[in-house]
């Protein structure tokens, strides 16, 4: 300081008598910079301020953004040409014949069954009752306007009839082949005759009912009562006569 006074003075003129400052003095040189200090001491922290007040709210959903552009189609790959086909390889060697397996169920190479009912009363005696009114003859084995029964097969059948009488008594025989294998007779009118008999027959044997005579023939048939006569293949003798007489038939 007592160095900027000194300089100070130094260039300051002195006051005149008529109080007027001399000239101003021509100005000095700029000093040379002086050392810089050391830097102070961190300042202590200061206190914590108040926790501010979220007064924040949720914003609303924005709308859904409009779907895109479908893009282009890509180009179709380029397809190799169908090659051409070779040929026929050579036929492979037969293999060997496998197992046998166990024999399956044997079951009856043919079917037979019928039932019909006549369809006037008072059939001609001495000769087969015809029965035209057929309830069932699938295979066609019983011939109704003869009232024969053809068996096809060797086998065990079952036959039945059962006869409404009227008017007169009833004398009526199963026959087998021109022989009576069953007969029945039934005295009492408003009745019915009725008879079951299980044969066994060859193939072509024919089977019929047969009524003795007029004085004994009360077979009746109107829009209450019916007279039927029914049969049926119970089973073949066995599975190897059977095939081989059924093919023998239809072949």
């Amino acid at each position: 300081e007592d160095r900027l006074r000194k300089r100070f003075l130094m260039c300051s003129g002195s006051p005149g008598r008529d109080g007027h400052l001399p000239p101003t003095g021509v100005k000095g040189d700029k000093g040379d910079t002086g050392v810089a200090g050391q830097p102070g001491a961190n300042g202590q922290k200061g206190d914590q301020g108040e926790q501010g007040i979220c007064e924040c709210t949720d914003g609303a959903d924005g709308a859904n953004g409009a779907p895109g552009e479908k893009g282009s189609k890509g180009d179709k790959g380029d397809s190799g040409a169908q090659g051409i086909q070779g040929p026929i390889g050579l036929k492979g060697a037969q293999g060997n014949m496998g197992l046998m397996g166990p024999p399956g169920p044997c079951s009856p190479a043919i079917q037979s069954a019928f039932s019909a009912c006549i369809n006037q009363s008072f059939p001609a005696a001495n000769w087969p009752v015809p029965f035209p009114d057929i309830l069932t003859n699938e295979q066609r084995h019983f011939d109704p306007n003869m009232g024969m029964y053809t068996a096809p097969v060797n086998g065990t059948y079952v036959f039945s009839f059962h006869l409404a009488t009227n008017q007169k008594p009833l004398k009526v025989g199963l026959f087998r082949n021109f022989y009576p294998v069953a007969r029945v007779t039934e005295a009492s009118s408003l009745a019915t005759a009725s008879h079951t008999v299980v044969l066994h027959l060859s193939s072509r044997d024919q089977v019929w009912l047969q009524v003795k005579d007029s004085l004994t023939n009360g077979m009746f048939t109107d829009s209450e009562s019916k007279s039927t006569f029914s049969g049926y293949l119970l089973y073949p003798d066995s599975y190897t006569k059977v095939s081989f007489i059924f093919f023998k038939l239809c072949g």
